[in-house]
């Protein structure tokens, strides 16, 4: 027959359950400790994260916004120039380009007749001038054949210019050492096809 004797002491295995215990707590506040600090560290992660969106937005406004004023600023100045536009438009809307009335006169000048003299006289708008005109004409030539055909060819040659109108001939006389040389004068009113339109519809894009 055999005896077992228990040769620890009570105390001593209370002892042991009591560091076995410690232990455990030991390794479950570890391990709170652990799931705390990777809690914390996800929230840094995601505050980081929050602050660079919000720089990235801030910096995103600040861009807007330096945008907006170059926009404001470019609208003011295209406001600037189209009331440029309107006022060049207002004060060139009764142009006329005596070039292009002498153009005309070229054209149609017969090759025997010689003008002596051209006079455009522009009168201003309510000025008592007629309705649909701009101004006067008067010219004063000579023609080498006569009053036939030579004073006829050049009132016919006149008469087909557009910006002319209302064209009579004022006087007729033939030289008196050369019958065949004819002194006339020629006068009437200028319409307002002549003027120009130049820039109506703004500053050419060229020009801006």
């Amino acid at each position: 027959m055999s005896v077992r004797v228990n040769l620890l002491p009570e105390a001593t295995k209370q002892r042991g359950r009591a560091n076995q215990q410690r232990l455990v707590a030991a390794a479950a506040g570890l391990l709170l400790l652990l799931a705390l600090g990777g809690v914390w560290l996800m929230g840094q992660m995601r505050i980081s994260n929050a602050e660079d969106e919000l720089a990235s937005e801030q910096g995103r406004t600040a861009e807007l916004r330096a945008e907006e004023a170059e926009l404001v600023a470019f609208a003011a100045l295209s406001g600037r120039r189209d009331a440029a536009d309107a006022i060049l438009a207002t004060a060139m809307a009764e142009e006329v380009s005596l070039a292009a009335i002498l153009q005309d006169l070229a054209a149609v000048i017969p090759t025997d007749t010689q003008f002596d003299t051209v006079g455009v006289q522009m009168t201003p708008p309510g000025d008592g001038t007629p309705a649909g005109t701009v101004g006067t004409l008067s010219i004063s030539a000579k023609t080498l054949t006569a009053h036939a055909p030579g004073v006829e060819r050049t009132l016919i040659g006149l008469d087909k210019i557009s910006t002319f109108r209302d064209l009579y001939l004022n006087a007729s006389s033939l030289d008196a050492d050369d019958d065949r040389v004819a002194s006339f004068s020629v006068d009437g009113s200028v319409s307002d096809s002549a003027r120009t339109g130049r820039y109506l519809d703004g500053l050419p894009e060229e020009l801006r």
